[in-house]
């Protein structure tokens, strides 16, 4: 019996609620090939997880018991340990799912005489990381990333914008695009008893799901919430803000209207984004990676079928005017902007849920995983006789 050709992704987190990383594995179960996650095990995570379609293999770091500053050290670990096991998979075709493990899977596809496809969905150059700001990080981010990029057989990303800036900051033939979009799904019954939790005695319940970091116009959409009387926030996600923001809800007295929910699996958070009226997505243009960013939050809200406020950033403006699915925020920085934005929204001749409507129904023609899937597949088919279906 034939072979069949192995792809070994590798990511240097746990990989528990990263849904495009799992929309890309199980595509690639389906079209044939044997997938392989390689990730870093945490104290919520198994070694060792069989999601069906594909296996996760987490990788134990010692180091990751140690003080925050001995951080050097884990990367370090992270990369001998994450090295072993990809190269003990033997893997066709490696796939690193971020900078750092670039190396890694360069290495192994070297040793193995694999193809590496890379996959940028950010912009590591001009990331919303505190330490891109140091003088040392674009030259050495812009070395290293060249070196791999250029060598790598092919590359995604996952907007136009992004796309434009990796050819014109490396040269390299331009990236596939492949949107941050969701599975088509049947529009489930929502969570109802998770909006009776959250809205009190308002009348509009407002979601903003994704990871609680600065620059996503958190703090400032709290505050926003001071001046929308008629309105309940729920915040669904992790990240270090998260203590920040609660004391911030708490100490300004917001706590009959803001919820702040830790992070639930997709199927979860999906019936709670349609028992909401509007999705707000108030990211900051601080870096290119966010200016030139369709998150995939901005699909969600319109699979969910509810309209969206959100930032007036080329990429996500683009589909929000296209489609006229909600209303842009000039200056996530502003309070007052987003306010303006939701009231523009909310008290529109147009209900929110016509827009909303309009929203699933775009979802459902131009932004699913159905469409995307294919172009995914085809770039990793292009390498498929590199060695799998030639055995």
């Amino acid at each position: 019996m034939p072979r069949r050709p192995k792809v070994c992704l590798v990511q240097y987190n746990s990989s528990r609620f990263l849904a495009r990383v799992d929309r890309s594995a199980r595509a690639l179960a389906g079209d044939g090939w044997d997938v392989v996650l390689i990730a870093i095990k945490d104290d919520e995570t198994a070694a060792f997880e069989d999601r069906g379609d594909y296996v996760v293999k987490r990788v134990e770091l010692r180091s990751r018991r140690l003080p925050r500053w001995t951080r050097p050290l884990r990367f370090v670990e992270a990369v001998g340990r994450t090295f072993w096991a990809a190269w003990r998979e033997n893997a066709d075709v490696y796939n690193p799912r971020d900078i750092y493990p670039m190396l890694v899977c360069h290495l192994a596809a070297r040793l193995r005489g694999a193809a590496v496809v890379a996959d940028s969905d950010e912009l590591n150059l001009y990331r919303n990381w505190p330490w891109t700001k140091a003088w040392w990080w674009k030259p050495v981010a812009r070395t290293y990333e060249g070196f791999f990029l250029r060598r790598a057989a092919a590359c995604i990303t996952s907007d136009h914008g992004r796309a434009d800036v990796l050819v014109a900051e490396y040269g390299i033939p331009r990236p596939t695009v492949i949107l941050n979009v969701p599975e088509l799904r049947e529009k489930p019954e929502p969570d109802l008893a998770f909006r009776e939790r959250v809205i009190g005695d308002k009348r509009w319940l407002l979601i903003y799901q994704g990871v609680l970091v600065p620059n996503r116009g958190l703090p400032q959409l709290i505050d926003a919430m001071k001046r929308l009387d008629d309105c309940a926030l729920v915040l669904v996600g992790m990240g270090h803000l998260r203590d920040e923001l609660c004391r911030k809800v708490r100490d300004e007295g917001l706590s009959d209207r803001v919820t702040i929910l830790d992070a639930v699996p997709y199927d979860e958070m999906m019936r709670m984004t349609e028992a909401c009226d509007a999705g707000v997505i108030p990211i900051v243009g601080a870096c290119l990676s966010y200016v030139y960013a369709a998150p995939n939050k901005l699909f969600e809200d319109m699979m969910a079928g509810i309209p969206v406020v959100a930032s007036d950033l080329p990429d996500t403006a683009a589909v929000v005017r296209a489609e006229r699915v909600g209303t842009l925020i000039a200056d996530a920085r502003r309070p007052e902007d987003i306010v303006a934005a939701i009231r523009a929204l909310l008290d529109d001749e147009e209900p929110p849920r016509v827009k909303g409507e309009r929203a699933r129904a775009a979802a459902l023609a131009r932004y699913n995983w159905e469409l995307e899937r294919p172009r995914l597949v085809a770039v990793f088919d292009r390498l498929r006789l590199c060695r799998g279906d030639s055995a």
